[in-house]
């Protein structure tokens, strides 16, 4: 989520006719330190932004970049460390995956930058499909795009090629799928034409209520994280951007003793913190109602069940699935007692939920670590 906001923001400060080369992973069997998706920026000075590997891939990823720069032509080049741990470059990986990286030339004003920069604005997830393997007349790195709810947007490659593929009509299924990452063939060898199919999650949406000392190291590590930070308060010393650099929004309550309308999506996590139990009591009945994907309390258990039991008497409707979602205490058990530690509790809680995972010690984990 973060290295797509950067490289948005690298991009964007381009001058005309600046480009650079965007690396992506677009395959991983085996073992690997990122999973498909994961981008690096390379610029034509060399410097970089984000990561497709540990840093074992990265030189050599770099000198592949200065020809795919040179050529303007986008290739995929395939990592292959299953048979000896020491067979790329003598690195001695000991991963034992194959990892495929797509290389392609990018300016300010390429369709997949526009595609991130339309991520981000939550209105709508875009999709796209890719080639990264074909022996025809598909060229490597053409892409179909789904970033309009009205339209489908064919990149550089002939309309009339796709007739018969099926192409279309499996990225249809993809894109009203709940999946996120797959995989399609056609034809046969040797004109054989593989696409990857990926949805551009949008960041998560992070609400902060209450502007207090401790929110402070939480707004500065969701900003780490690349996630969108909106804090609430009715304080207007406290809502700055001094305090809070990392924050996309900050809120003022209003003198009529509302919050500013917000929004919500699946994607969304929302931290109570405002050490006030009527505002508290005020907030989480809005929150319990939303969409949000997850839900938390700072303060004791016995507070927030006695905030519960007040909700409920004044007419409040607690379903068991939104209660599932409310978080109090808020974070994982990791003995965080200061601010800084406490906020890694909370957010590292919510990666947990995002992820459908528990927060357990990964050496305890049966399988891949990333449940592949």
């Amino acid at each position: 989520m973060k290295e797509i906001k950067q490289i948005i923001d690298r991009v964007g400060a381009f001058a005309p006719g600046e480009r650079a080369v965007l690396a992506t992973v677009v395959d991983v069997r085996g073992s690997g330190y990122r999973l498909p998706g994961a981008r690096m920026l390379i610029l034509e000075n060399g410097d970089t932004c984000g990561m497709v590997s540990g840093g074992c891939l990265e030189a050599d990823v770099l000198e592949r970049a200065k020809r795919v720069l040179q050529t303007g032509t986008s290739e995929v080049f395939v990592y292959d460390t299953t048979a000896d741990e020491t067979s790329v470059f003598s690195l001695n990986m000991g991963c034992r995956g194959i990892i495929r990286i797509l290389i392609e030339p990018v300016d300010r004003n390429s369709a997949i930058i526009d595609v991130f920069r339309k991520s981000e604005s939550r209105d709508f997830q875009p999709s796209i499909a890719t080639v990264i393997s074909s022996s025809t007349d598909f060229e490597t790195g053409r892409r179909i795009i789904f970033d309009d709810p009205n339209e489908t947007n064919i990149q550089g490659i002939d309309p009339h090629l796709l007739e018969d593929s099926g192409v279309l009509e499996e990225f249809s299924r993809f894109v009203a799928s709940g999946e996120t990452y797959d995989f399609f063939k056609f034809g046969a060898e040797p004109g054989e034409v593989e696409f990857v199919f990926e949805k551009i999650n949008r960041p998560v949406s992070l609400l902060i209520f209450g502007a207090g000392s401790d929110a402070v190291p939480l707004v500065r590590i969701a900003d780490e994280l690349g996630w969108q930070v909106s804090v609430f308060d009715h304080r207007s010393a406290f809502l700055t951007a001094e305090r809070f650099p990392g924050a996309r929004k900050l809120n003022l309550r209003g003198i009529d003793g509302k919050f500013p309308d917000f929004t919500t999506d699946d994607r969304t996590a929302a931290v109570v913190m405002t050490h006030n139990y009527e505002r508290d009591r005020e907030i989480l009945p809005m929150l319990l109602e939303s969409n949000v994907f997850y839900l938390a309390a700072l303060g004791p258990k016995r507070r927030t069940v006695d905030l519960l039991k007040e909700i409920e008497m004044d007419g409040g409707t607690l379903s068991e699935s939104k209660l599932d979602l409310l978080f109090g205490p808020a974070g994982l058990d990791i003995g965080g007692d200061t601010p800084e530690s406490i906020a890694l509790s909370i957010l590292a809680e919510i990666q947990a939920v995002l992820k459908s995972r528990n927060g357990g010690h990964l050496r305890d984990r049966k399988g891949s670590i990333y449940g592949r």
